[in-house]
């Protein structure tokens, strides 16, 4: 399996803000495994998976089938 055609068809199509707010939820992420306890962790993880999440549904529609096919010729 190709990963590296799999990372790069979803990476170069996330839209800029999506990025940010990715890196930012994952920047609390780490803050909280720094120094923050298990509910701030859980928290801040929710909130860095609900950002993946709307980084893929703002993705068009093209994009995913797109997205699909190289999945698919990479397995």
């Amino acid at each position: 399996m190709d990963h590296a055609k799999i990372l790069n068809a979803y990476l170069s199509r996330i839209t800029r803000a999506d990025w940010e707010n990715m890196l930012k939820q994952d920047h609390k992420c780490l803050e909280q495994q720094l120094n923050g306890n298990m509910s701030g962790q859980i928290e801040a993880q929710a909130g860095f998976y609900a950002a993946v999440c709307n980084a893929i549904s703002n993705l068009s529609k093209h994009d995913q089938e797109l997205i699909s096919k190289i999945v698919s010729g990479a397995i």
